[in-house]
């Protein structure tokens, strides 16, 4: 299998309103219909996100049940996540969890969608505890790149 894309779809009843999260938060819909939009983030078109209506006819069964929020985490990485917070702040968002450093080498903060859906907003600091560095994969850096 050779994979070229991949992106979350967030079944919402609360399609209007997630959309208008989303494009506030700075996606860009693509495609923008009553039952379905797709979002990309403009500066990097392969940073997607669909939002689509439960139960829709023109779905099978299987993708008819909306989400539940819970449990779900979109992860945004940003290249500095102390300026991502300021803007985002400054644009009235209300945050889920304050901005924090971790000891894996991570700076982040989290947000809540309109469903409940966790977004995780995070930049890497290079200040990784030793305990947390160990478990990194010797491959890890060259697939990554």
């Amino acid at each position: 299998m050779k994979v070229t894309n991949s992106y979350p779809i967030i079944i919402t009843e609360k399609f209007t309103q997630s959309r208008a999260f989303y494009q506030k938060l700075g996606f860009t819909p693509v495609f923008d219909g009553e039952w379905y939009c797709q979002l990309v983030w403009a500066d990097f078109p392969s940073v997607q996100l669909g939002l689509m209506k439960p139960g829709h006819d023109t779905q099978p069964a299987i993708f008819h049940a909306a989400t539940l929020g819970e449990g779900s985490v979109l992860c945004l990485e940003v290249e500095d996540a102390g300026i991502a917070a300021k803007e985002l702040r400054n644009a009235d968002f209300e945050f889920a969890m304050e901005l924090r450093d971790e000891p894996w080498g991570q700076r982040h903060f989290a947000l809540l969608d309109p469903n409940g859906v966790r977004i995780d907003v995070a930049s890497q600091t290079g200040q990784i505890a030793p305990e947390y560095a160990a478990q990194f994969l010797d491959d890890a850096q060259a697939i990554m790149s």
